[in-house]
This record gives C-alpha cells, structure tokens and sequence, in this order.
C-alpha cells in the first residue's frame, strides 16, 4: 500500500490560529478539544494538501496556556513559575551532586511559599489587626468600616488576630483549590507510553500527577503552618499557657518536617509513586489542617485586653529571617553550581540560582508593595518610611526588609538600565560591524547600491546574534545586586531601614526616603499593570497571546519544585503529540507523518520523537524550523536537552540511504532559533538548512518595497521550507 504522508504543524509560542499555522482560511477539528485541537482543510475547497503532496493538520496547544482568562492572574505568582523552572536549569550532573542541587531548588521554592503567606498576613493581620486597630489608634477611627473590630466581641486582640488571620487562611485555601483544580486538569492526563530511556525519554516524565499531589500537601502543609507559628508567635509569650507553647512546638514542627520531606527521594522521585509517600504527605497535610483549627480555637478565647504598640511581635524579624535563609540557600546553590561548573550551560550553569534570585526579587517586591500601599491606604497622615518622624504620629510601619525591598527595586531598575545601556554601546554596535561580513557575502555589491537597505539587514542580523551574549550582560548586573542584597540583608537583620542610614531630617535621609518610597509606586504600579494585563486578557485575545508567551516558556516544565505555581502543558502537549503521530503512521491513519514544529512547537515535536512506539517511529520524520533547542535549551536546560539527547532523536529517526529524517531550518537573523547539529562534527543526525533572509536585496520588478526581513517567523513561506518537506515525504 502507497502511504499518505501528513505533515503536521505545530506551532510556536503565542498560540497561532489554525488556519494561522496552515495558511488555509477554513478549518475543521478533527480531534481534540477546545484547549488542544487537530485541525485540517476542509477538503471541498481542495486545498487540504501541502508541499510534496502532503496531508496537511496542525495542532493548536495555544489554548492550555492563553485560552482562558483566568491563567493571566497567575501572573501574580510568577515568582513561583520562576522558581519551578529554577529547579530545571541544574548542569548535567547525577547521583549526590544532582540530589544536592535538586535538594537546595525545593527547599527554596517552598520558602517562596511561605514568603506569599507571611505578605498577606503582614497585612492583615500585622497593618490592619495589630497596628490599625490597636486601642487608641487614631487610624481605625479614620477608617469607620474598621471599627468593629475595637469594641464588642473582636476587642480582645487574640479575637482580633484570629479574625483577621481568616484572611490569608482563604488565600491559602484559594491557592489549594487552584493547583488542584489545575492537577485534575493538567497532570491527570495521562497516556501510555512504550518510551524507554531517561530524561525527556522516560516513559514517567510527563506524568507528574503522583508528584505534584505529594508536594502540593507539603506546601499547603508548610502554608499553614507558617501562618499558626505567627499567631502561635504572638500569644503564646503573653498568655504562657503549656497549651499554647505546644501548639507552637507543633507549629515549628511541621515547617521543619516540610523542609525534610522535600529532601526525601521517596517523595520527590517522579518516576514512581509509593503508598507510603503519599499517606507521609497528606498526613502533614492533615495535621497542618487540625492545628490550624486548634490555633484558631486558642486564639478566639476570652482574653483581658492588652495594649498594642509597634509592629506584630516578631513578625519583622521573621519576615527578614526568612530573606536572608533564602539568600544563605541561594548562595549554597550558586557555589554548588560552580563546583560542578558546566562549560557549554549559560554562565557556567548559573541560570538556576539567577533564575531563583529572580523570584525572590520579585516576591520580596510584590510583598513590600502590597504592604506599603496599604499602610499607605490606612494611614494618610505620614509617610510610611519619612525622613524625619520628629513631631508626627507614628505612622503603621511595615518590616524594615519591605523597605529594602523597595530601595532595591529603584536601584535594580538603574543597574539594568545601566548594564542595557552599556551593551548596546558596546555589544550591539560590534555585532553590527560583525554583521557587515555577512550581509556583504550575502549580497555582493548591495551596499554600494543601496546603504541604508544594507545597515538595515546588518541590524537585524546583530539583533539575531544578541542572543549569543547576554551571559556578560546578565553577570554584570547579578553581581554587583547580590552582594548589595547580601549587605541589606545584615542591616534588615538590625532592624535598620534605607532612612536610619543617615541622620533624621538631613538631605541623604529625605533622599533615601524618596528612593524608597518611590520604590513602593513603582512595585505597586507594576502588580497593578499585571492585575491590569489579566483583565484585558479577558477581553482582547492579543493581548491574552501576549500573557501566553510568558506562559509558554515557563510551564512547558513540569511542576517539580513548586506544585502551586501554573500548569504544564507539555504534559497534556507531548501525550496528545504521541498518541496523534502513531496513529497517523499506522495503516488506518495514512501510514506516515511529518512532525513540523516551530520555535517552541520544535521542542515538543522532538520531545514526541523520544515517546514514539518503535512500530511507528520508522514511518516518521522531523522537520524544526526557528528552533531554540540547540542556541537555548542545550545551554540552559543542559540536564535534559542536551548533545546525547539530540543524538538520540537523530538516531531514531537516521534513514539509511536516503538521510536523515530530521530536517532543521535556521536563519542567522532569526534571535531564537539556530542550527541543530554539533558545530565541532560528529554523525550527521540532523540535515541543518540556512534559510536565506531576507530574501533579496533590492525592490524586485514591479514591487516599490523591500523583501521583508522576517527574522524568527514565516518560515512557512519560503521556498526552502517547501523543499524541506518534500525531501521528508520522500524519505518516508
């Protein structure tokens, strides 16, 4: 029997329409759903076939990350994304080495966890139950739908507290609803799989269920717990009750128990799941659970009323204590990775910890701006951190590391800004010279004709070569921010805010408080603007392809440090991908295919490859093209994408005589995608193709306007791509 070739197309990150991705106006799904489609030409237009005679389908995946508005208000736990993939940027190492890394990423993502509860409950239950509505604030009395909580029933501050407290206790259990929510969405899919190897090809690696529901009770456990130590914090000293002190052992307990359970291979090997894992994890779950009840209890007791002044006992010095155990776990982290330095990986393997310090950026900046600006909100009358308070009432005053975080945040943007300036005097301006070799090869004689059109190509090709060196760029302004935060951090630890550095009314102190106060807009500005970005995500499907873009790269990793931050949807993807490619390889479904991914549809094509039954990987072929997986995930991902890995794609699909059945289309002005196959030689597994771009120098006959210089995208419309795909049917 002849066979039918189909080339399927998958797209890249954005989420492209199929008719987009097929360059057909009608379409039809053919398998699927509304998140995750197959789609064809309607075949009464006959136009449902392309190059070499090919069946043409695409795959729309844009949906599981951009479909929906709500994913766009993940976008407030980005730092929790960023911790997630933090974990997946170790260098290629294994045995104790790889535990320790691997050891080091949880532990922080789980920080991350607690640092989200400590700012919501700074809020609530520091600003507004202990400071605001103190007896005998004067703010509570400016704020008239607060005053309920001064008198009656809520007088007593343990009553106080517990209410309040509610608070982040829904934050929590909003957080859970979510993640599992998206667990029964997400990971639950799951199809067999014949796959036989390691990393990206084991047959377990896109069936996180087991180990995101191990974790996600770990740090919903550890959530809990850490909002009982704080109350617990708070009463126990000053009822001195045996009751209380227990119940905070207990506390203190389940935060350490968190910490070692991420640790335990038991519980956080994604390849199998073990009864006894999973009753460890929902048993601390439950007992976190129960102790908040019991906390909850203990604190709505009849209590006499005692004065409130300051901040929350304790709370500064644990939201700084936190910090800077994350900086001590940071720090643990980047000297692993230097021991264990990766030559070929971005900075030497440094992208995790630059990755992690990220996070914690951020979440320290999203707490200092929730925190300022409801202080802020609360308390018109001062300037949360004035340069001299002589005179004025004490304002309500969140801990002196949120203040930090909002200077740094000022001083962050002008390093960026200054490190951004710096390269494009210096690196862009000699790629631009670097370029002029290229484009005068390229087109003989042009710049002579034509030099604006000629700086224009010289532009877009340094532009394609930026990517190639931002490691420089990246270590110039992590280096000099981490050891400023590490100096911070020991003042924070002293309780000195940015204004306590100079004398109380002198020009450095209302300097320092207008950096830092200015530091609070702009954070606040910033959450506002993602709030703002989720809300226009809902209305207007480019911009949600937009928030989509940020998605893609970010979840295409499974959740294997952090199980709260957003859904994978290569584990939906990769699955769909297989199951669709071996149907269409066998008799009933045409008896060959095509895979053709673009950009970010590249990686998912090739991680199908590794998944792919061996009666169907001979009737299959790979075309890439704009593809990322040698120029950025070799570099940055080098544990799970790297030489061997493409190797051993190449060699499952190596033809014999009429080569090899993997096709790779790259252009040197394209900033993401590169060639494939190993620079230094080596088998030939991959057939690289430069695409020419743009496509020709001057305005051909009859057109008024320059070929277009299309970069990273419409690899589609060359005649290359054409060639491409017929030379694949062929060699199916």
């Amino acid at each position: 029997m002849c066979a039918v070739v189909t080339e399927l197309r998958v797209h890249g990150v954005s989420g492209a329409r199929p008719e987009e991705v097929l360059d057909r106006p009608l379409v039809y799904r053919v398998a699927g759903d509304s998140d995750a489609g197959f789609f064809r030409p309607r075949p009464e237009y006959n136009a449902s076939t392309g190059p070499g005679g090919a069946k043409l389908e695409a795959y729309r995946w844009g949906n599981l990350t951009a479909g929906a508005a709500a994913r766009a208000f993940w976008l407030l736990l980005l730092p929790f994304m960023l911790a997630n993939v933090a974990c997946w940027l170790r260098p290629s190492v294994s045995g104790l080495a790889r535990a320790l890394v691997d050891a080091l990423s949880r532990i922080f993502a789980l920080t991350l966890t607690a640092t989200f509860v400590l700012s919501v409950t700074g809020v609530s239950v520091d600003l507004i139950g202990w400071q605001c509505t103190s007896p005998g604030s004067a703010c509570a009395q400016r704020r008239s739908w607060l005053t309920f909580l001064t008198a009656g029933f809520f007088a007593p501050t343990g009553r106080r507290l517990a209410v309040l407290a509610a608070v982040p206790a829904l934050a929590i259990a909003v957080l859970w609803f979510l993640a599992r929510r998206t667990w029964a969405r997400y990971e639950a899919y799951q199809t067999p799989s014949e796959a036989a190897g390691t990393g990206l090809g084991s047959p377990a690696f896109w069936r996180g269920k087991a180990l995101v529901g191990r974790l996600r009770s770990i740090h919903i456990a550890v959530a809990l717990g850490t909002l009982d130590a704080v109350l617990l914090g708070v009463l126990a000293p000053r009822d001195a009750r045996p009751a209380e002190w227990a119940l905070l052992a207990v506390a203190l307990g389940v935060l350490l128990v968190g910490v070692v359970l991420v640790c335990v291979p038991a519980i956080v090997d994604r390849d199998r799941d073990t009864t006894g894992a999973r009753r460890v994890a929902v048993a601390i779950r439950l007992l976190a659970v129960a102790l908040t009840v019991a906390t909850f209890v203990v604190a709505l007791l009849p209590r006499a009323p005692w004065p409130t002044s300051g901040g929350l006992p304790g709370f500064g010095t644990t939201v700084t204590a936190l910090f800077a155990g994350q900086g001590v776990l940071l720090l643990l982290l980047a000297l692993t990775v230097l021991v264990l330095r990766d030559p070929d990986a971005f900075l030497g393997g440094l992208a995790g910890p630059v990755v992690a310090s990220l996070a914690l950026a951020l979440s320290a900046a999203f707490s200092a701006g929730l925190s300022y600006r409801v202080a802020d909100y609360l308390d018109r009358s001062t300037v949360p951190s004035a340069a001299d308070t002589a005179g004025v009432a004490a304002p309500l005053q969140p801990p002196a590391s949120y203040a930090w975080s909002a200077f740094g945040a000022v001083v962050a943007l002008a390093v960026i800004g200054l490190v951004a300036l710096g390269g494009w005097l210096i690196t862009v301006r000699r790629l631009r010279g670097e370029a002029r070799a290229t484009t005068d090869a390229e087109f003989p004689g042009g710049r002579s004709a034509d030099p604006g059109r000629a700086s224009a190509i010289d532009n877009a090709i340094a532009d394609g070569r930026l990517t190639d060196h931002l490691a420089p760029l990246v270590a110039w302004a992590y280096l000099p921010l981490t050891v400023a935060a590490a100096a911070v951090t020991g003042l924070a630890l002293a309780g000195r805010g940015p204004v306590d550095l100079a004398p109380a009314g002198s020009r450095i102190a209302v300097l320092l408080s207008f950096v830092t106060n200015l530091g609070t807009y702009i954070i606040s500005l910033a959450a506002l603007g993602l709030v703002l970005l989720g809300l226009q995500a809902y209305r207007n499907q480019g911009v949600r392809r937009i928030v989509g873009i940020a998605w893609d790269l970010g979840t295409f990793w499974p959740r294997a440090a952090h199980p709260l931050a957003p859904p994978c949807y290569a584990e939906r993807a990769v699955p769909e991908l297989v199951a669709r490619a071996t149907w269409l390889a066998s008799d009933a479904g045409g008896g060959g295919v095509v895979l053709s991914g673009h950009s970010q549809g590249s990686v998912l094509v090739a991680a199908a490859v590794l998944q792919l039954p061996e009666e169907a990987i001979d009737r299959v072929a790979l075309l890439t093209y704009g593809s990322p997986i040698r120029r950025l995930y070799c570099r940055f991902f080098p544990a799970y994408v790297n030489p061997d890995v493409i190797e051993r794609i190449g060699d499952r699909l190596a033809g014999i005589l009429e080569g090899p059945r993997w096709v790779n289309l790259w252009r040197p002005t394209d900033p993401i995608g590169g060639w494939i196959a190993d620079p230094k030689g080596g088998s030939p597994v991959v057939d690289d193709r430069q695409v020419r771009d743009p496509g020709g120098f001057a305005a051909p006959p009859g057109d008024t306007a320059y070929p277009v210089i299309f970069g990273h995208f419409d690899y589609q419309s060359t005649p290359e791509f054409a060639v491409a795909v017929t030379d694949l049917v062929a060699r199916l």
